[in-house]
């Protein structure tokens, strides 16, 4: 748990770099660590006596942060009193291998192996862990996650168990967050944090508030979420298919339309209206302006202009030189 949060950088410096990735190869000097105050909030005391060979990846997106790896022994306290005013952020934080002991809002809890814990940056709290305590954390806006998850303050510090299948999709989530390229566009950044947010909302309400629905079907929901974000990462990718998307996700072709077919949806449906979303959105870019329309067709997954014109009319009723044209005579 927050053991990964005294995350650490091979290059010193006050600023945490918006992504990392140490391997347990890299032996990093004591004066370079950056604590997890610099990021998370936390105030942690460096040990003296443990040995630290890091192993753990790190993305921070707007508002949210993703970290997945082991960390050194660990007593941490929240808030960090050196920071005048923290972030108001909730952290969900899973222990994949291991335990940890957490206190917060009166609570102390042991947080075994394939658990998770919400928790708070701004709220007096500590927690420990011993070494090679593996964890999967993510660090969300808490008013970003109130949307999702409802009387936010009553799940804080209530262990979840995370079954098998949905910390998969979980860890599929998170890796696919932290494996987003620095130059990924706002659109998909802002998708894969409201996918995570309503990831982290089901896993934590678990079934308690959705007696109709068996762990089953919550999965296969999860697991959808899960088909959709690689869809919205791969849009302009033109072999993007049942195939493709079953293959990442280690299901059959005809699962992932199923998955599609029980929300009265085609893939093929869907596909189509995410890339002409995109290629909607690409068209009224002010900084796309000048760009061929056959480019924006090209980088939204379309292979054949004339069938996007014809399916771009049929969706908005307009062409796409027409939205264009009218996009500059109204600025």
């Amino acid at each position: 748990m927050l053991a990964g949060l005294i995350l650490v950088t091979s290059r010193p410096g006050p600023e945490m770099p918006d992504s990392f990735i140490a391997t347990a190869s890299e032996n990093l000097p004591a004066p370079q660590l950056q604590f997890g105050r610099l990021t998370f909030n936390v105030d942690s005391s460096l040990p003296t006596d443990a040995p630290f060979s890091p192993s753990a990846a790190f993305r921070r997106l707007p508002g949210t942060i993703v970290f997945i790896g082991a960390g050194f022994p660990a007593d941490s306290h929240m808030p960090d009193g050196t920071i005048a005013s923290p972030a108001d952020d909730v952290v969900f934080a899973a222990v994949l291998k291991g335990s940890a002991r957490a206190s917060q809002h009166g609570r102390e809890e042991i947080i075994e192996q394939d658990h998770a814990v919400l928790m708070t940056t701004r709220d007096v709290g500590w927690h420990t862990s011993s070494r090679g305590t593996q964890h999967l954390i993510v660090q969300v806006d808490r008013a970003a996650l109130a949307i999702k998850l409802a009387n936010l303050s009553t799940w804080l510090m209530r262990p979840v168990l995370l079954e098998a299948q949905t910390l998969r999709l979980l860890m599929a989530h998170c890796q696919a967050a932290i494996d987003l390229d620095g130059s990924a566009p706002p659109h998909l950044q802002h998708h894969v944090i409201a996918d995570l947010c309503s990831l982290i909302a089901l896993l934590t309400i678990g079934w308690e508030d959705h007696p109709e629905t068996s762990p089953p079907s919550s999965t296969r929901m999860l697991r959808l979420h899960a088909i959709k974000t690689s869809i919205e990462a791969g849009l302009g990718n033109h072999c993007l298919s049942a195939e493709t998307l079953a293959a990442a996700q280690q299901i059959s072709p005809d699962y992932v339309r199923k998955l599609f077919r029980e929300h009265d949806l085609s893939l093929s449906e869907y596909l189509l209206e995410r890339r002409l979303a995109f290629a909607h959105a690409l068209l009224l870019d002010p900084l796309r302006a000048n760009e061929r329309i056959g480019k924006i067709a090209d980088e939204a997954g379309f292979n054949d202009l004339s069938y996007f014109n014809r399916t771009f009319r049929r969706r908005y009723a307009t062409s796409p030189s027409d939205l264009r044209r009218e996009r500059k005579s109204s600025t």
